[in-house]
């Protein structure tokens, strides 16, 4: 669905030597952002000065990350359900293994009016185009 690089940096990684188990909400934000930037939208505008705003995250660890490492990250799959959307994430490394998984769920949001809303139809559309 979509793919971008990351090159994991020295603010990625912990005490323990490896990334940090926040780094990966952050990894998930910059793909979610790219990818939004790829059909001509943002974090605050997905049509009808709509923007979104995150519920809740899932986050899946499955090999250790460690400083210089090259992630492919990958947007597997959205879901629109009703109000809300729930976006599946993906990170590989050079052996194409699946590092990291996850997901977030995603609802549109007035800024101006500082308040929830529908899911604007322009974005729905965009989303049934992939």
């Amino acid at each position: 669905m979509f793919s971008t690089n990351y090159k994991v940096r020295v603010d990625d990684i912990n005490y323990g030597g490896h990334m940090g188990n926040e780094r990966a909400l952050v990894l998930f934000q910059q793909t979610r952002t790219e990818w939004l930037n790829s059909i001509g939208l943002d974090e605050l505008n997905i049509g009808e000065e709509k923007g979104i705003i995150q519920l809740e995250s899932h986050v899946y660890y499955l090999k250790e990350v460690v400083f210089g490492e090259e992630l492919l990250c990958s947007i597997k799959n959205i879901e629109i359900v009703r109000s809300y959307f729930d976006i599946f994430y993906e990170a590989k490394n050079k052996n194409n293994e699946i590092v990291l998984k996850g997901s977030t769920r995603m609802m549109a949001f007035d800024y101006k009016r500082k308040k929830i809303s529908r899911i604007p139809n322009f974005f729905k559309e965009k989303i049934d185009k992939i």
